[in-house]
């Protein structure tokens, strides 16, 4: 294990010395991308909110046409100001898969890791349904706030830029004021000062302001099926609770398999050592990935939200471990979470994601 430790950490610290950090990052993220391709067999045909977004792009501001994911406008905003556009717009969420991978593992180098751990950080992401369901849902514009959330958090020691980002994030989807209330308690744990963190209240308040004021301006001109009354109905609620309720701890699951480890395992040591913050701050993370739970039941597409909570807990993990104890064991835990299949679970029940080769072996069979 040490062996091929030091092999990936020569092979990285040459690709950067020859292409520096910021291209051989994208050359990484485009490997990994690609690995992820072959062990979720991907899909391009875009299809239910997919294809809501697809058909946003053409028109972002044409009203005439009724879209149900019209409040999430910045993704197809996006495809139209890129014209990749209709057909073209399941490219826009690749790219974002491409840049959420390529920033990870750029955010964590700057960060002085060493290029293995900086891989394992990006591991949690790639290899987690954070991004697999991505590549089984064309169009759909998840990670594009997802990566916007990241650097809400990578970025946390500047007001503006965390801001900024967080106003994007819910341009493109309202779910990200779930993560308000754990990026604020984040910000409280980084300076532990009463001014700063009201500083950063007022800021992440201001983010909020831009998600208001464009919903009410497309609201003026067309309703939009998917806003607050839908979700927040006597109806929807019951509906959602009596549906997914048994299946929660498989589709809890299959977010990120074997890496609950960190989470769980963090929890336990900062209560027993009495780091009360941040044990504090892991726990309303999880609550309110979670809380998503009450109005939405794609289960494990949900939770995906809470992937700050792996990235927080594994770095806490780093710094009481020995740095190579810590290293071989996250290597070891990421190989065998290969070996547990991936699924998705919502409330209609289990659906596997299954490897491209067995895909292609599977409609080989059917030939013969």
């Amino acid at each position: 294990m040490n062996k091929a430790i030091a092999k990936i950490n020569l092979l990285c610290f040459a690709i950067e010395n020859r292409c520096g950090l910021f291209m051989s990052s994208i050359i990484i993220g485009l490997f990994i991308l690609g690995f992820d391709m072959v062990y979720i067999t991907p899909k391009f045909e875009m299809f239910y909110h997919g294809a809501q977004y697809a058909t946003l792009s053409n028109h972002p501001f044409d009203f005439s046409t009724p879209i149900f994911v019209r409040y999430r406008i910045l993704p197809s905003l996006i495809g139209f100001l890129t014209f990749l556009r209709g057909d073209l717009f399941v490219f826009v969420p690749l790219l974002f898969s491409l840049f959420f991978i390529t920033s990870v593992y750029f955010v964590y180098r700057k960060k002085n890791y060493v290029p293995i751990d900086a891989l394992l950080f990006t591991g949690f992401i790639a290899f987690s349904s954070t991004l697999f369901i991505q590549l089984t849902a064309p169009g759909y514009t998840d990670v594009v706030f997802y990566f916007l959330i990241f650097l809400s958090f990578a970025f946390v020691r500047n007001s503006f830029v965390s801001g900024l980002f967080f106003c994007l994030a819910l341009l493109t989807h309202e779910s990200s004021l779930f993560m308000l209330p754990g990026l604020l308690f984040y910000v409280y744990y980084i300076f532990e000062n009463k001014k700063d963190f009201l500083k950063y209240l007022l800021v992440y308040l201001i983010a909020i302001i831009p998600l208001l004021l464009y919903r009410k301006w497309v609201s003026t001109h067309i309703a939009v099926l998917f806003d607050f009354n839908f979700y927040f109905t006597k109806e929807n609620i019951r509906f959602v609770i009596k549906r997914e309720l048994p299946l929660i701890p498989a589709g809890a699951f299959y977010v990120f398999k074997l890496f609950w480890f960190f989470p769980v395992y963090i929890l336990y040591k900062t209560w027993k050592n009495k780091e009360y913050t941040f044990f504090t701050l892991i726990s309303v993370l999880l609550l309110c990935d979670f809380a998503q739970l009450i109005i939405a039941f794609d289960i494990t597409r949900m939770l995906c939200l809470g992937f700050p909570v792996i990235l927080l807990s594994a770095e806490k993990i780093k710094t009481k471990w020995n740095s190579s104890a810590f290293t071989t064991f996250t290597l070891a835990l990421t190989l065998l979470n290969f070996l547990i299949l991936q699924n998705y679970v919502s409330c209609d029940g289990l659906i596997p994601l299954l490897p491209l080769p067995y895909t292609y072996l599977l409609k080989l069979l059917t030939l013969l």
